[in-house]
């Protein structure tokens, strides 16, 4: 079996063989690999596709899954790019915004703590005092 081969099977390639390649090389490989994923994935729509007109393989309703995704006016699957809109934030604000959420739900779990343990020997007093 060849060295391609063997990556194409595990779809793997050894980090230390992947710095021995030159650019050109590892583009190569890239295709190869890219065209290897595609036709098992055809082979597997198409199995997939007779065992359901041969009526094997179909799972209950009960036990069925799918994925529904959100398609653009042309049909194609919606995808979206950060940043690429004038009114999206950039990384750093998303990472800013996450770091004041996070540091409100801490301040605000820690007032409420404080407000907790003040209200205590108020409430000990005031339950010692009905006694």
């Amino acid at each position: 079996m060849s060295a391609l081969q063997d990556i194409l099977d595990k779809m793997y390639v050894d980090p230390e063989l992947l710095e021995q390649l030159g650019e050109e090389q590892k583009q190569i490989l890239f295709i190869k690999m890219r065209e290897e994923q595609l036709r098992r994935w055809r082979d597997n729509e198409a199995r997939v596709e007779q065992e359901q007109k041969n009526g094997s393989g179909q799972l209950p309703k009960k036990n069925r899954r799918g994925i529904k995704w959100l398609t653009g006016k042309d049909g194609e699957v919606w995808t979206w790019v950060m940043g690429d809109h004038p009114a999206d934030m950039t990384i750093e604000q998303i990472i800013d915004k996450e770091a004041q959420e996070q540091a409100r739900k801490i301040a605000e779990k820690e007032v409420l703590l404080e407000s907790f343990s003040m209200d205590v020997p108020f409430l000990m007093q005031t339950w010692m005092n009905s006694s």
